[in-house]
C-alpha cells in the first residue's frame, strides 16, 4: 500500500450536504467511502476546502452562473494543481475526477506525475448536444475550435482546451459507456483505444422497498391512481418538459387513463440554467387540466427510496448522459422504466425492463406500460436482477486496479 492517490474533486468532499451536485459528486463520494473501506492504496481527496476562506459551499456551486462557474473552475484548477506538485510523482497517482474543472493536466504530466482521468461527462459532446443543439457533431466542434481557438472566448478553453489536455495528457480515460468511448476516439483520434477503459457504475443503492404509504398520506395520493416517478436535478438538459409536453398531449387524446394519474417530478434546480428551467416547468404543469403534478424538490436516502416505492413507472427523459445513475437506481428498486434513446441510456437499459423511445414515442410508450400491469410486473423483477449484478463495489475494485497499472 506505498502508492499514494490523489483524487481531485471539484465537487467532493460535501457528503452529508444535500444538494443537487449530480452523478459526479455522488461517485466521487462513494469511491471514497469503498475505498477507505478496502484499502487498496492510501488516498487524500482534494476538494474545495483546498481554496481556503473563499471555498464554497455545496449550495454556492450550484447556484453559480456560467461566468461564477468557470471562475471557480479555474481557481480550483491552480489550488488543485499546486497541492499536487507538493508530492513525490514516483510515488503518487493522480485522479481527475473532472475535465472541465480539472488540474493542470500538461503541467503535472511534464513533471512525471501518472494521471488517470474520469468522464463523469464528455463535456464537448454535453456543449455540442445542449448549447448547440446537435447542430454539428462534437467531432466538427474540435476540429474546428482548433483553428478558431484565439477568436473564441476564454470560457470555451474550459470546454475545448481542457479535455483535449485531459485525453493527451493522462495515462488513462474512464468512461462509464461504449458510447462515449466511440465518440472520444472520433473527436481525438490520436488516442490509442486501449488508453479508454469503459467502466459502467453499477449500483450501490439499497434494494430494500421504502415507505410507500407515508407518501400517499404526506400528499393524498388516491389508492387507484397511477404513478409516474422521474428524479434528477431541474435542468434543461434532463428533459423533464419532455415529459410534461407528452401528458398535455396526451390529456388531449380520447384513450387518457380514467384513474387518476400522478406525476412527482423530484429534483431541485441546480447549475447555469437551473432556475430558468424550473419556472419552466412550473408554468407547463399549471398548463395540465387532468394530471396531478408534484415538485417534492431534492430527495435522497428513505425518502428516495419511498418514491421509488410509490410509483407505478420510473420516467427518464433525459436528453443527454453519460450513463444514468438514477436510472439504474430506480431498477434496482425493481421499478420498470421509459427512457429517452441516447448512449448513456443504451448502457443500462434492456427491453425486458423497459422502453427506450424517441421524445415523440414517450406518451405511447408510458401509456402502454401503464395499461399492462403483468407486464410491468414481469419486467420490475427483470430490472432488479439485473441491477443486482450491476455491482458498485466491483466497479471500484477495477478502477483500484486500472490506476495502480505500472
Amino acid at each position: 500500500m506505498s502508492r499514494q492517490v490523489l483524487y481531485a474533486a471539484a465537487h467532493g468532499g460535501f457528503s452529508g450536504q444535500a444538494v443537487p451536485l449530480g452523478g459526479g459528486a455522488a461517485v466521487c463520494e462513494q469511491l471514497c467511502a469503498e475505498w477507505h473501506r478496502t484499502r487498496p492504496f492510501r488516498l487524500r481527496l482534494i476538494d474545495p476546502s483546498v481554496l481556503g476562506a473563499v471555498a464554497p459551499s455545496a449550495r454556492d456551486v450550484v447556484r453559480f452562473g456560467e461566468r461564477a462557474y468557470a471562475r471557480f473552475s479555474r481557481a480550483f484548477e491552480t489550488a488543485a494543481t499546486e497541492e499536487i506538485l507538493r508530492e513525490d510523482p514516483r510515488e503518487t497517482v493522480v485522479l481527475a475526477n473532472d475535465v472541465s474543472e480539472g488540474p493542470d493536466f500538461r503541467r503535472l504530466q511534464e513533471r512525471g506525475f501518472s494521471i488517470f482521468t474520469i468522464y463523469h461527462v464528455d463535456v464537448v459532446a454535453y456543449v455540442t448536444d445542449i448549447y448547440l443543439r446537435g447542430r454539428m457533431k462534437p467531432e466538427t466542434t474540435v476540429r474546428w475550435y482548433r483553428n478558431l481557438r484565439a477568436l473564441l472566448p476564454e470560457m470555451s478553453k474550459l470546454v475545448w482546451e481542457k479535455q483535449e489536455a485531459s485525453v493527451l495528457y493522462s495515462k488513462g480515460l474512464i468512461v462509464p459507456s461504449e458510447g462515449m468511448k466511440d465518440v472520444l476516439l472520433r473527436c481525438y483520434p490520436e488516442c490509442s483505444t486501449e488508453k479508454i477503459h469503459v467502466l459502467p457504475w453499477g449500483s450501490w443503492q439499497d434494494p430494500e422497498p421504502g415507505d410507500a404509504e407515508s407518501l400517499r398520506r404526506e400528499y393524498e395520493v388516491p389508492a387507484d391512481a397511477q404513478v409516474l416517478l422521474t428524479l434528477s436535478r431541474i435542468s434543461p438538459e434532463k428533459g423533464q418538459h419532455l415529459l410534461l409536453d407528452a401528458l398535455a398531449e396526451w390529456e388531449r387524446r380520447e384513450d387518457y387513463p380514467q384513474r387518476p394519474l400522478w406525476v412527482f417530478v423530484c429534483g431541485e434546480a441546480a447549475f447555469m440554467q437551473g432556475q430558468r428551467y424550473m419556472e419552466t416547468l412550473r408554468k407547463k404543469a399549471a398548463r395540465l387540466l387532468r394530471t396531478k403534478i408534484i415538485f417534492p424538490g431534492y430527495v435522497t436516502g428513505d425518502r428516495k427510496r419511498a418514491f421509488f416505492s410509490l410509483a407505478h413507472l420510473y420516467v427518464f427523459p433525459s436528453l443527454h448522459e453519460s450513463y444514468g445513475l438514477t436510472l439504474l437506481e430506480a431498477l434496482s428498486a425493481g421499478l420498470p422504466a421509459v427512457c429517452l434513446d441516447h448512449s448513456g441510456a443504451r448502457s443500462v437499459m434492456r427491453p425486458e425492463f423497459g422502453r427506450m423511445v424517441q421524445p415523440a414515442q414517450l406518451r405511447e410508450a408510458v401509456s402502454s406500460l401503464l395499461d399492462d400491469d403483468d407486464t410491468r410486473i414481469r419486467m420490475g423483477r427483470a430490472a432488479r436482477e439485473f441491477a443486482a449484478s450491476q455491482r458498485f463495489s466491483a466497479s471500484a475494485a477495477k478502477l483500484a486496479e486500472i490506476i495502480l497499472q505500472p
